[in-house]
């Protein structure tokens, strides 16, 4: 059983994992529109890591009997001067 503190500190954690998702998908579809498709192809791979993060710490608090809360993604940039900024 996970106390309330923890499972609060993990909840949050999936917040960010989906927030660094949701991040790195804004900036491949930035760096797709403005063709560099090379960059977009290595944030989506990004993104697929960001979601495996998730599920492992959402699988985490399930196994061990605890409520995931989705808490909600603050949206991210979505546009950047270059791939380096």
């Amino acid at each position: 059983m996970l106390s309330d503190k923890i499972l609060d500190a993990l909840n949050k954690h999936i917040n960010a994992e989906l927030y660094s998702s949701y991040l790195y998908l804004s900036m491949a579809v930035h760096c797709e529109a403005e063709g560099l498709k090379g960059f977009g192809n290595w944030f989506r791979i990004q993104v697929q890591e960001e979601n495996l993060h998730m599920m492992k710490f959402l699988d985490f608090v399930l196994e061990r009997g605890g409520r995931v809360t989705l808490l909600p993604v603050e949206g991210p940039e979505i546009s950047w001067e270059s791939p380096l900024a």
